[in-house]
């Protein structure tokens, strides 16, 4: 899944990707085009970490642009 932040005409990205039972990825790019990757080895990691990166975002002023998308 792809979530859209919006702040100031920027945008970044935020993507969880399933990759093997045991694969998980956290896929950041950020404002400046900055790509970020984090590795997890179960969903409740890459879901907890997804929401805590969401929180930081939205507390920063980024607001999510039309939902999530596949």
């Amino acid at each position: 899944m792809i979530w859209i932040f919006e702040r100031q005409g920027r945008r970044a990205k935020l993507e969880v990707l399933y990759l093997a039972p045991d694969k998980y990825e956290l896929h950041f790019v950020d404002a400046d085009g900055v790509e970020h990757i984090e590795h997890f080895t179960n969903a409740t990691d890459a879901g907890n970490r997804q929401l805590d990166l969401e929180h930081t975002l939205e507390a920063q002023g980024w607001e999510k642009a039309a939902g999530w998308k596949l």
